[in-house]
This record gives structure tokens, sequence and C-alpha cells, in this order.
């Protein structure tokens, strides 16, 4: 006869058995679980939609003919990034949990190594060509973000849209100059707790700043460091679905909670009320859970479809030249006759009828010519 618990597991039209061998899926660095990328996807995409329909060049009439419900949830695109952040913690992370054991020199050789190797060579090669286009103005805040620290130049550092992504490589960059030395040092369960309290201490600092502070590192580390406590959980996870699934609910109920005090804050509304990032937070923490303790089934068969998968090895590409293709398309018709008379829908249609697959095709290439040799020079350290 079935408990009560086991009955409402089953209610749950994607809820199977519990296999305990899917806990295997989260505890090694090397096993690649498929629906992560579509989740990738979904982040780049929405980055995507806020810079091509709510940033400059659109304007509020060149997004018309988005009904305003859906305008509301659009325009908070821009937390995108945090689930970026959520990602990149939680599989930096198990790769860290991986290599421990191999000692510290080797260690840390290996993760930064690789590391450089994946991030620097396409971020300097950007930065280059942004230099050349704009003729050597801005200078010094490409000099920032050729050093891992965009997010920290001067106040008053004159910024171009096409260089604003470089902020949060930033982020996630200086979180990784200390990451790893926990990770070495701490056990699982003090990491969990230095984790948990960056998310909560987080919540608060950011009641005390303002919405360009948010771009500091010191600002922003909570959706690594949600990603990192899921990486240290499921790192003992035994496969036990109904587990993982209290779990997500906690998060759930987490998001809920800090929704209703942020009301007083303006988390309604698109701007950078601080609350929101952290309710969003909570809310990819949880999506992450469900999605790593069911994968493989059925409901989550869309994530591993070719256009999410394909995007999602594309997305660091994407997220570093969209907004340099939007800047160069403007630069090279925004004062043609044509384009000129063009309404401001038929504008941001037109933009974004030509950033979207200029921006996939340049991507393409990236990953083609540079970021995949360079992947595979570090796979040999």
């Amino acid at each position: 006869m079935k408990t009560q618990a086991e009955a409402s597991s089953d209610a749950l039209s994607f809820v199977t058995n519990s296999d305990p061998a899917v806990g295997s899926i989260a505890r090694t660095s090397d096993a690649h679980i498929a629906e992560l990328d579509g989740i990738r996807a979904f982040a780049i995409w929405s980055v995507l939609v806020v810079h091509l329909f709510f940033v400059w060049p659109t304007t509020e009439q060149g997004r018309a003919f988005i009904p305003k419900a859906l305008a509301l949830v659009l325009s908070h695109g821009w937390l995108g990034v945090d689930l970026f952040f959520v990602l990149s913690g939680f599989l930096i992370t198990r790769i860290l949990f991986a290599t421990k054991r191999l000692g510290r020199g080797t260690y840390f050789r290996r993760f930064y190594t690789r590391r450089v190797l994946r991030i620097l060579p396409l971020c300097l090669v950007v930065i280059a060509v942004l230099l050349v286009a704009f003729r050597g103005h801005y200078a010094t805040y490409f000099a920032y973000c050729a050093l891992m620290s965009a997010n920290l130049a001067p106040p008053g550092t004159p910024i171009p849209d096409a260089g604003g992504p470089f902020w949060s490589l930033a982020v996630e960059e200086q979180y990784y100059l200390v990451w790893p030395w926990l990770v070495l040092w701490l056990d699982g369960r003090r990491l969990m707790i230095a984790a948990v309290s960056l998310i909560i201490i987080e919540l608060f600092a950011r009641m005390f700043t303002s919405s360009e502070g948010v771009y500091h590192t010191l600002f922003r580390l909570d959706g690594l460091a949600m990603g990192s406590f899921l990486a240290i959980w499921f790192s003992s996870w035994n496969g036990d679905r109904r587990v993982a699934r209290n779990l997500a609910l906690i998060l759930l109920g987490a998001a809920l909670t800090i929704a209703i005090a942020g009301l007083p804050f303006g988390i309604r509304y698109a701007t950078f009320p601080n609350t929101t990032i952290s309710q969003a937070i909570c809310v990819f923490g949880a999506v992450m859970v469900f999605v790593i303790a069911y994968s493989g089934h059925r409901a989550f068969a869309i994530l591993r479809t070719p256009i999410f998968t394909t995007t999602a090895l594309l997305s660091y590409a994407l997220y570093l030249v969209h907004r340099p293709v939007v800047d160069g398309l403007v630069a090279l018709f925004g004062n043609a006759a044509w384009y000129v008379q063009l309404s401001p829908v038929h504008a941001t249609l037109l933009r974004a009828a030509v950033v979207l697959p200029l921006a996939y095709a340049v991507a393409m290439l990236t990953r083609r010519f540079i970021e995949l040799p360079c992947i595979r020079l570090g796979r040999g350290k």
C-alpha cells in the first residue's frame, strides 16, 4: 500500500520512481546534463530580447506592437545574466569538486589554465575589434575589460553600448579568484554554509546600493553562490526525487516570500528593484533542481532539441557580439534616408531580423575558429 507521500508523488505527471543512479549525474563533473543546455539557451535569448526591444536604439514606440503584459515579462530579460551566474556556479563547482583530489598544484593549474583559455581569447578578440571600430575611443574602459574588471571602471568612465556585456564576465572571474580556494580548504558542509550565507547577505546588501551598484561584484555574487550551493547539495544527493522536489519547493517559497516583502520596493517593475534579483535567483535555483533531478524525462525533451543545444554552445559568443552587431548596424544605416523613414516599429523589427541571424553567424565563426581550438588546448592541460 502506498503512503500519502508516494501517492502525491505519482499525482505529478512527470514524476517517476526514484532512481538512485540519477544521483551520479550531479556527482560527476564529466556527466553532461543536456537540459542545462536548454536553460542556457533561455538565458541568452532573454538577454537578446531585452537588448533588442527594450534598450537603445529601440524606443517605447518601437515596441508598441508587444502587448503590455508580455512586455512586462520580456522587460525582465536582464535577469538572464543572473541565470547564467547560477549555471556557471553549478558547473564550475562540480568541476572543482572533481579535481580537488588531484592535489593543490594540479588543481589550480588545470582550473585556471582552462578558464583562461575558455574565456580570454574571444574576449580579447572582441575588445580588439571594438577598439578598431571606435578608433581608439573608450580605451580606458576596454583596458578594464581586458583585465576582467569592467564593472570596476571608475565612475564617469565612458562606456559604449557595445561594451556593456563585459561587466558580467568581470563578476564571474572575480568570484573564481576566491571560490576555488574555499572549495579546496573547506568541507562540503562549511562550503554550503558559505554559499547560503552569501545568498542571504546579498539580499540585504543590495537594499543599500543604487541601480548602478548592482553591477559591482560585491552586490551580484548570489547567483554564483546559488549555483555553487546546488552543486554541493547534489554532490551528496542519492537520487531521491522527492527530496529534490522538496528543495525546489523551499526555494520557490523563498522567492514568494521575497516577492511579498519586496512589493514596497517596486518589485513589479522592470527597473532594478534590488529584491527582484534575489527572487529570480531562488526561482532559477528551483528550476535547476527540477531539471537536474528529472534529467532525461520527456517533460524536458524540448530542452534537449538542437535549437536549444546549439544556442547553448554559441551562448558565450552571442553574448559578446550581439551588442556590437546592433551598434554596427546603426552606424552603417542609421542615417540612411530609407532607414530614417521607417516607422519605429518597422525599424525595430528590421534590426531584430538582421541582428539575430548575423549574431548567430558571427558566433558560429568564432566558435569554430577561436573558442574550439582554445578549448581543445585547455583539455590537454
